[in-house]
Formats: structure tokens, sequence, C-alpha cells
């Protein structure tokens, strides 16, 4: 069974959810010792995760001269061995129909119209119904996304879709913070701080965040960690609900995110929509208690470990938040937490991920 790897997902953008997953799937696939083919590989050196791969120790592919910003919208244009095992890394399927086809669905912004306005976003649609009709295997990250892939594609086989959920990296985990060489705090972040990580369009509700925060007592901070670059409007917005309340870093390294879970009061977390939803399983896994929507796949991520609420409103999460003013029960959700993130792995992942194919391989050509 030869595999063949797309890696156009690293052309397309420098870091983000769906980056993660395809470097710690390819890094698994390589520690397996399958034959892995990889196609597109070393086209962006500026994708961070791509950077870490060793592409010597397996053959690489130059799928087609065509540019990476209009390949990414075609299916696979390089031609397959037959009885070949092709999994697209964002939403691309190969034509053959002597190959079995993988694909992994992530989410449904687009169809929601929560993500990138027309023309992108109706390129997105038409490209994943193309790969959904066409796969012979579709990886769906939560269960929530496999509900909403019925919904939106009633027609589908249940039988080709398998829930899968992403693993949390080993790069999280609790620190001994009495010990000497304990990681300091960025500059200018102290404790009491509440954590918001990631993006701050529309449905991650970053504006009710602010809110919330202001309804807690004075010593409660925010930090605000990655995301990128902020606006103007975002910073006249912090400002006007948070004054000197709040602590922007825009851009986060790993081992920095680590520190800040870790000395964090608690993750606050008002995404309405969530494919998978990675903050909350670092978080998790450092030891910091989540604060969060019952929302989408939310859920799915924190387990019984934690404090959601089905009211979007600033009120709900000042209110959880403040529930971890009781020692014992902070421990409480600490500790489930730690259990539950020891649930989400990249090993299980790629392991059922590997099993998947085989599967998929015999169905379509074991006798």
């Amino acid at each position: 069974m030869q595999i063949f790897l797309d890696n156009i997902v690293f052309t397309i953008q420098q870091a983000g959810g769906v980056s993660v997953y395809w470097y710690e799937l390819l890094q698994g696939m390589c520690n397996a010792g399958l034959a892995v083919n990889f196609l597109n590989a070393g086209l962006n050196p500026s994708n961070i995760f791509e950077q870490q791969l060793d592409y010597r120790r397996h053959p690489c592919i130059r799928e087609s001269w065509i540019p990476p910003k209009y390949l990414r919208y075609l299916p696979l244009q390089y031609t397959l061995p037959p009885n070949a095992v092709f999994h697209g890394g964002y939403l691309r399927v190969s034509p053959q129909k002597d190959i079995v086809n993988i694909m992994t669905v992530h989410d449904f912004a687009h169809e929601r119209k929560l993500a990138t306005p027309f023309p992108r976003g109706l390129a997105n649609i038409r490209q994943k119904a193309y790969g959904i009709k066409r796969a012979d295997g579709i990886i769906c990250i939560s269960d929530n996304t496999r509900k909403e892939l019925l919904h939106f594609y009633p027609d589908v086989n249940p039988a080709k879709l398998k829930v899968i959920h992403h693993g949390i990296a080993d790069t999280f985990f609790p620190l001994q913070k009495s010990a000497d060489a304990a990681p300091a705090l960025p500059a200018g972040v102290t404790s009491p701080y509440i954590l918001y990580v990631g993006g701050r369009n529309n449905y991650k509700n970053f504006s009710i965040a602010l809110d919330a925060v202001s309804l807690l007592p004075p010593p409660y901070k925010l930090v605000i960690a990655g995301g990128g670059t902020w606006t103007k409007q975002e910073h006249l917005l912090a400002e006007e609900k948070l004054r000197d309340r709040y602590v922007v870093i825009p851009h986060v390294c790993p081992s920095t995110l680590n520190t800040l879970y870790n000395y964090a009061w608690c993750l606050l977390y008002p995404s309405s929509y969530e494919g998978f939803g990675f903050p909350p399983g670092e978080a998790m896994k450092a030891g910091c208690p989540v604060v969060a929507t019952n929302c989408t796949s939310i859920p799915e991520v924190t387990g019984n470990a934690g404090l959601l609420t089905t009211a979007i409103t600033a009120t709900a999460f000042a209110e959880k938040i403040l529930l971890l003013e009781n020692g014992i029960f902070r421990q409480q959700i600490i500790q489930a937490g730690l259990t539950q993130a020891r649930s989400l792995t990249w090993q299980k992942s790629v392991r059922e991920t590997i099993r998947f194919y085989k599967d998929c391989w015999n169905n379509k050509f074991s006798l």
C-alpha cells in the first residue's frame, strides 16, 4: 500500500490549525515505517511546521508547475500508481478511479457563512463538495463535523465517514513552578490573568471576552495571545472596555504559550463555532482550567472538565470564572482536565488514520 500525502497546505499558510494537523500526521506517518511519498514538499519554507520536517527520508514529488495559489483549488494533477492511497492535505482529491482517495473535513464555517466571504468562500464550498463526492473515505475531526457533513450532504454514505479527533502536542504540560529554572512570564504579564488565545474574528466573540473580564474584580486582567497583528479598531475596543487591564502578545511560540497556560487563572474561549478547537485541549494538558461555550465540538474536546455555558454572554462567562475562586473546586477541574487531555494524543490519531487507510483500501481492492 503506497501512500501519497499532499503537502499543499504548507503553501497556503505559515501556521494555523490545519498546518498543525498535517505536520503531526506526517511526523507520525514517517515514524510508522510506511511507504510514504510527499507531494508539493518544500515549496514554502516560511511555514513554521514544514521547517521542522526532514524530507530526505522519503520521495518528494513536485506535482505541477501551476502556482500553488491556483493549484490548491484543483484536483490532483499528478498521476499516481494504481492501488495507491492519496490523502489530500486540504480538501483535494485525485480524479483517478484506481486509487483510494482520503479526505479530511475540518469544519463547515464557509457553508455557515462564518468564514472567508465570496469568492474564496464559494470556491472552498465547491471544492469541498467535489471532494466529498469523490472520496472513498472521509475523516471528520469531530463528531460535530460528522453531523454537519451529513446535514449539508445528506446523500453521503455514513459508512465512509470516520471521526478521528486531533491530538494535543506534548509541548503543553504542567511546569514545576517552584523550581529555580521555571520559565518567566512575558514582560508586562502579571497574575491573576484570564488568557484568551487565537483569532478574534466574528464567531470567536472576542468583544464578549473583553466584556466578561470587565465584570470581574479589578485584580483580574486579560492576556490576549496569538491571533496575529491587531487592528486599530481592536486596540480602541480593548482600551474602551478594559483600559489598562489587558496585555497583547500578537505572536507567541509554543513554549511561551505553555508558560501562559500554566500561570493563567483560566483560559476563556468564547468561540461559538469550532471544527475541533486546539486551545481548550492545550490548556487542559498544561493544567489550566477552561471556561468556554457549550457549542459545536468544544464539549468533545473538554469532556467533563470544561466550565461550559450555553448562554454566550459576558455575565455567564464571568460567573463561571469566579467559580474557580473555590480552591478545592479549582483543583478538581484541573485534575479532570489533565485526565481528559491524556485521551487526546497524536499517537492515537495517527494510529486510527493508518487503520482507516487500510480499511478503505481493503473495501475497494480486496476480493
